[in-house]
């Protein structure tokens, strides 16, 4: 069985992704990648071509879930024992890559999170409020404490890829990390640095963090009360 491919989700990340990339080959040693390009109207595709990096597109804008469901999908068609997500916005850290890797490797954990406050604590911002509120809502409902739920740096075992692959109603968010916990998955969290994005703007303003900080305590606090 093959050991690990880094999945980029990527949607108009033209003017990012090429360094995403290089810097991966440079920092991440000899892991395969797998772009995701979810239907980009920018020359996304056209830069991972140029770069020789294997891509899958979708013919339409999907959405994060989507995308990081097709690179599953592949790497368990492939025979890969985990997957990792990784932004193809810069904010990931490429060197941070084995770390969690080796994490993976050195006990019995399904999910291992690449983590702004494992060890270190978050500023006083809106971000780290609305993070943790959504890891209070995980605690309250699962008994763990995930320090940094709304990371999108993410490695999962084939465990894990085959419930994404199985249905659509598996997202790489915050509810569904706490539900997998209450369904005995088994999640750890290694600290990294994060990056600002290098190029363009975040979907995510102020009105929108408030949005999805709302909806994700929701839905968290709505699969409790589901399951019971």
């Amino acid at each position: 069985m093959k050991d690990l491919l880094i999945v980029i989700p990527a949607y108009n990340e033209e003017k990012n992704i090429g360094r995403v990339i290089t810097e991966l080959k440079e920092k991440a040693g000899d892991f395969p990648l797998l772009a995701v390009d979810d239907g980009s109207t920018d020359g996304t595709g056209e830069l991972l071509r140029t770069m020789g990096v294997k891509t899958l597109r979708h013919r339409v804008n999907l959405g994060l879930a989507e995308a990081v469901r097709t690179g599953m999908k592949y790497a368990l068609r492939h025979g890969f024992k985990y997957s990792m997500q990784f932004d193809a916005d810069g904010q990931h850290d490429a060197a941070a890559v084995n770390r969690l890797y080796e994490k993976a490797g050195d006990g019995d954990h399904d999910i291992v999170i690449g983590s702004r406050y494992a060890e270190e604590k978050g500023s006083h911002s809106l971000r780290t409020l609305g993070g943790n509120l959504i890891s209070l809502c995980i605690r309250l409902v699962s008994g763990e404490r995930i320090k940094d739920p709304t990371s999108g740096m993410r490695l999962y075992d084939r465990r894990v890829m085959e419930c994404f692959a199985a249905s659509s109603h598996y997202s790489p968010e915050p509810d569904t990390l706490s539900y997998l916990i209450s369904r005995g998955i088994k999640v750890t969290e290694v600290q990294v640095s994060m990056n600002e994005r290098m190029s363009g703007r975040s979907y995510l303003d102020i009105t929108e963090s408030l949005r999805y900080m709302f909806r994700m305590c929701s839905s968290i606090l709505l699969l409790q009360w589901i399951r019971r």
